[in-house]
């Protein structure tokens, strides 16, 4: 039945990389029918990859669901935002052990299980959610977004003494949220004027915003990390994902995963592109230091008219 649901209400002409191949859904289906015939087996993975395992060292442990990002197999997109922000093109889903066949059948079942199956696809996540709650107790996060960005306020809210925390494209997602259990860091983008107007906009409203650099700060590496961006001081979140520990306000760097140093030293070239690089970068700060500069004048401009008034 399950199987057959897919088949019947899935675009089987999708063309995915899968396994470092391009196939169509439909081959991938058909070639694992008996996978694809039963519920995932699980929707959560605790720390399960080497990012999120660094949390034990803050005694966390974070369960992450990992979807079928964009429209991978989805008719409509499960992160709205992403080709505004360019992040499509660069997505962590095809990268490290997400880009392993295993990992990949796994996430085309939940994200078909999620579209198709949704109040079963719900009552196993909120099983799994009090599971993992059970074990860890007030040490267990939540991280529904790992590979989408869509908004789970009501599920979210069905567990108060839990913390769920997330990345997030949306600003206004990010602003609107009220449930005190679920952390946003606004994940900024450099590929557009609209992604980059979003970024300023949110660390102008003080939000927690993360940014990833096109370096890896090897030898050959040009683009070096700043202290500081737009006169705020750049913090590490490479060092663990446990992001709702951090402070108010924080402004975090994420160094470039999966790329080799070619990628990295042209992409620095690019002034549209989701990373921070050497050509954005210089523009973006010219644009900042104008614009405050132009708001400099204004004040003295208007102290000057109070004077004489």
């Amino acid at each position: 039945m399950i199987y057959k649901t897919y088949i019947e209400k899935s675009d089987l002409n999708k063309k995915i990389l899968f396994n470092e191949k391009i196939k169509t859904l439909g081959v991938i289906l058909k070639t694992h029918k008996d996978y694809f015939n039963k519920p995932p087996n699980f929707l959560l993975g605790i720390n399960s990859s080497s990012k999120i395992i660094k949390g034990k060292k803050l005694n966390t442990f974070t369960g992450v669901l990992y979807l079928a990002s964009h429209t991978m197999v989805a008719f409509k997109t499960l992160c709205p935002n992403a080709i505004r922000n360019g992040c499509h093109v660069d997505c962590l889903v095809s990268s490290g052990m997400l880009g392993m066949k295993t990992q990949q059948l796994a996430m085309i079942s939940r994200t078909l299980y999620y579209l198709n199956f949704r109040k079963e696809f719900l009552d196993q996540l909120r099983l799994e959610i009090t599971k993992g709650f059970n074990k860890y107790g007030d040490n267990f996060a939540v991280r529904l977004n790992g590979t989408s960005d869509i908004n789970w306020k009501d599920i979210v809210n069905e567990f108060p003494h839990i913390t769920f925390y997330d990345y997030s494209k949306l600003r206004n997602m990010v602003v609107k949220n009220t449930n005190k259990n679920h952390h946003y860091t606004f994940s900024g983008s450099m590929y557009s004027q609209y992604s980059r107007k979003e970024l300023r906009l949110a660390i102008d409203a003080g939000l927690n915003v993360a940014i990833a650099f096109n370096t890896k700060e090897s030898k050959k590496d040009t683009l070096k990390i700043p202290d500081k961006l737009f006169n705020k001081p750049l913090v590490s979140f490479d060092d663990t994902d446990v992001r709702f520990k951090d402070k108010a306000g924080s402004i975090g760097y994420l160094k470039r995963k999966g790329s080799n140093i070619n990628q990295r030293l042209e992409a620095n070239k690019e002034i549209n592109n989701f990373f921070v690089t050497e050509a954005n970068i210089k523009e973006l700060e010219r644009k900042w230091k104008k614009k405050n500069k132009n708001a400099s004048i204004s004040i003295q401009i208007l102290s000057l008219t109070y004077m004489w008034c």
